[in-house]
């Protein structure tokens, strides 16, 4: 084995160029395969402190109201808890978590406290622990809180943990003890970040978030938390989304829903909602944000595996030409008895040392790059990717190189052990014959089909997300900066110095008010709002000041946004005029709409429409554009937008302005452009590592070019010299090396260009605002096809050059 050993690395020491090409092209292609595996094992990863969580189940909502289904909320009406508990349903530690929030000054500034209201079975369900005080009694408590160690430090510096317990703080007027100090939350965990946790009991009487009252505790619609349960020995998920509708249909606010929601055509019995439950295992794969994310690594993973096969296409390229070029070798081991056994175990030595050089580089590749990678992707610092590498991760790249070891000796292999030894001991070495020629264009073809695969890909995404950007959405969004308070939901201190300020400073040309960023937010308060011809449309509702339409550039159509003051004037969209069935958009003017109900109920808050404006969308492209209403509030809300000429001078004065005359509020600046990109982040993400890996694939195919091109010279080269003799010009040769790309070029154009095409169809068919096919989808396969000519062409033009500059007296001699 020492010899074999010491017999293969002189081998590789003398092909130092061609193994120094396969390592690098393999190491490459495997660490890209690899970050992608622990990404994707750190977004499946359960919290590992949470108790056989293969038993813990959330129970799920999906609304079904007439024409306005949902989708999966991955939450549901924190009511479900108790309406199970009434029922007795064979589920233990059936416990409710929700999202609330407290305003507490801290070092001078009002912050916000993110809250996580639960009830005490939650702590043995989920495996909570608290580094000092009791945190199951915290939860049983009315006036206790429990914090982490970081809001601690932001209350009362750096003080020992143990001394923070007895300690209070007070917001907006209400005390609250702490009475225990738990550990941040493990960012694997289903209950996310918090900065706190407190009982249910304070739920409804002191905290602001999800649960604003008592009534919100028992609705049956309102999906305002997480109900979390363990299954029993034995048990399934499948049978509770039966009990849950049970319960559902049983209580007493089913009753008041609207009749249109429970029953369907000829009386029968309509489903007003759906129910099902999620174990902690499945979670991570459920939702609309999880689904897109795993949509990317999915698109993005399958790209790699196509640049791992091109770079394993060169590895087998480049053993294959060695072993041609090593026949004499080869045929005097086999004289002096060697069998094709021994061959074997020496080529396949060969090979794996490579390739395991190439592994333990993507290993350490994949480490370095995991960190910033998962921080790009919008991972937690402190979610752990390849800190320690999970097992799972090293057995797969260890299967990677067991699968790549066979796949790329075996067809070099068998073509060299094919060889007959005794002409190549005479110095007559064969060459590949046509068979060898094919089978070398036949992998080349599979390089370039990638490469243009990949290459289209990218040109339609790229061409996509630009559109995204730009596509005109009823609003505007350069030169402006959105300002928005961190505060609860429902609180805005007054503003007077602040708005006056604004209002005065001259490189501030439109200001206004928002309860939702335009440019952001992609889903929005909706409700029901009825006209007196009694149509009936629910309409996208968000609370803005008058300056809001200037300031956003949105065309008014009709009405003025002047009239009046107070509560209860609307301005609507064209879109929401059509729906609601008036005419023109001056005949919408001075309507009278019903809105202000419940869970799309009809409301008795009466609103007049005093304008409306074009059509405007502030969903997301993935998403129709929603009928848009806009309620006029002299109250400020918590997001303000200023626009102005010059972007660093409106920056500064609004620093200057909300310095001077702002509340002592944490805030977030950032322009509408910013937010915009940020809307569409994970189009952006995905355009971006599929633009990585296309290049890759762009370089391995070059190589794949490169070698081709290399050996056709090698092997052709007295036929050259033959024809320079014979009167052949310089078109005349470089059309015979070329030649050599026609087949694999026209091959992969025909067999690439419609399933890309097809690809990216079904990219564009999961946007409702997409780019046009000419400019989506014709446009990206043209450049690719033209950027793969020149790539071959790029590999070839070293060899063509040689080929021109051969001399008759070199290759006849």
């Amino acid at each position: 084995m020492k010899a074999l050993m010491l017999d293969a690395l002189r081998g590789l020491r003398s092909r130092s160029a061609a193994t120094a090409v396969a390592v690098g092209g393999l190491m490459l292609a495997l660490a890209v395969c690899l970050l992608l595996a622990l990404l994707a094992l750190a977004l499946a990863a359960t919290d590992p402190s949470i108790p056989e969580p293969e038993r813990v189940v959330m129970l799920d909502f999906r609304g079904n109201p007439p024409g306005q289904p949902s989708g999966w909320f991955t939450a549901s009406p924190v009511s479900f808890a108790d309406m199970l508990k009434e029922r007795q349903v064979p589920l233990d530690l059936i416990s409710r978590a929700s999202e609330e929030a407290l305003t507490v000054r801290m070092q001078g500034t009002l912050q916000l406290v993110r809250v996580r209201a639960a009830d005490p079975g939650l702590v043995a369900l989920m495996g909570l622990k608290a580094l000092h005080g009791d945190l199951l009694a915290t939860l049983d408590r009315r006036d206790a809180i429990a914090i982490t160690p970081a809001l601690a430090r932001k209350l009362w510096g750096e003080v020992p943990l143990a001394q923070v317990l007895g300690r209070s703080f007070d917001s907006r007027g209400k005390v609250y003890t702490v009475t225990a100090v738990i550990p941040a939350t493990d960012p694997r965990s289903p209950l996310g970040q918090q900065d706190a946790m407190v009982g249910f009991e304070l739920v409804g009487r002191d905290l602001v978030g999800n649960i604003a009252n008592e009534e919100g505790l028992k609705a049956i619609y309102l999906v305002n938390g997480r109900v979390y349960a363990r299954l029993r020995p034995g048990g399934s998920a499948a049978p509770i989304g039966g009990w849950m509708r049970e319960a559902f249909m049983a209580n007493p606010l089913y009753a008041q829903l609207p009749a249109d929601w429970k029953t369907g055509p000829g009386g029968a019995v309509r489903e007003a909602a759906y129910f099902r439950a999620v174990t902690l295992t499945q979670l991570p794969f459920e939702g609309d944000d999880n689904g897109l994310r795993w949509q990317l690594l999915g698109a993005v993973g399958a790209a790699s595996l196509v640049l791992l096969l091109l770079a394993a296409i060169n590895t087998m390229n480049l053993q294959a030409a060695s072993l041609l070029q090593r026949q004499r070798e080869t045929a005097l081991r086999r004289s002096l008895g060697a069998d094709g056994r021994q061959l074997l175990r020496l080529w396949a030595l060969e090979a794996l040392l490579p390739l395991l050089l190439s592994a333990g580089g993507a290993l350490l590749l994949a480490w370095w790059a995991a960190p910033a990678v998962a921080g790009w992707m919008g991972l937690a610092t402190n979610h752990p990717v390849a800190d320690p590498l999970p097992a799972q991760a090293l057995a797969g790249l260890g299967l990677a190189v067991l699968v790549l070891l066979p796949l790329t000796l075996a067809l070099p292999a068998w073509l060299a052990l094919r060889r007959a030894p005794a002409p190549a001991l005479q110095g007559r070495t064969a060459s590949e014959g046509p068979w060898g020629r094919r089978l070398r264009q036949a992998l080349l073809t599979m390089q370039l089909s990638g490469a243009l695969l990949l290459l289209s890909l990218t040109g339609v995404m790229a061409i996509q997300y630009h559109h995204l950007l730009h596509v005109d959405r009823g609003f505007a969004t350069h030169n402006r900066l959105v300002l928005s308070a961190m505060v609860e939901p429902g609180f805005v201190p007054k503003l007077d110095a602040l708005v006056a300020a604004i209002g005065q400073h001259p490189a501030i040309r439109h200001w206004g008010f928002s309860s939702a960023r335009p440019a952001r937010d992609s889903q929005g308060q909706t409700e029901l709002h009825v006209s007196q011809t009694e149509h009936k449309q629910v309409l996208r509702l968000t609370v803005v000041s008058t300056g809001f339409f200037d300031t956003y550039g949105m065309k008014l159509l009709a009405g003025s946004l002047q009239t009046g003051s107070g509560e209860g004037r609307l301005v609507i969209d064209a879109k929401a005029a059509r729906s609601l069935g008036f005419a023109t958009p001056q005949a919408a003017v001075g309507a009278q709409l019903r809105g202000g109900g419940g869970w799309l109920q009809e409301g008795h808050a009466l609103r007049r429409v005093v304008a409306v404006v074009g059509d405007v969308k502030q969903e997301s492209a993935r998403d129709a554009a929603m009928p848009q209403a806009f309620l006029l509030s002299d109250e400020p809300q918590w997001d303000l937008t200023v626009h102005g000429p010059d972007l660093p001078a409106l920056r500064q004065a609004l620093e200057e302005i909300w310095k001077a005359h702002g509340p002592p509020l944490l805030k977030i600046v950032a322009t509408a452009d910013e937010q915009l990109a940020d809307a569409y982040r994970l189009e952006e993400k995905l355009t971006t590592l599929l633009a990585a890996v296309s290049l890759l694939a762009v370089g391995v195919a070059m190589l794949g070019a490169y070698a081709l091109v290399a050996d056709t010279l090698r092997r052709r080269r007295t036929e050259l010299v033959l024809r320079r003799l014979h009167g052949a010009g310089h078109a005349d040769i470089a059309r015979q090396v070329v030649a050599e790309f026609r087949a694999p070029l026209a091959v992969s154009a025909l067999l690439t260009l419609p399933l890309a095409a097809w690809l990216g169809q079904l990219y564009l068919d999961g946007f409702v605002d997409r780019v046009g096919i000419e400019t989506g989808l014709a446009a990206p396969l043209a450049l690719a096809s033209a950027l793969t000519l020149l790539i071959t062409a790029l590999a070839a033009l070293r060899h063509v050059r040689q080929a021109l500059a051969l001399q008759p007296i070199e290759a006849l001699g």
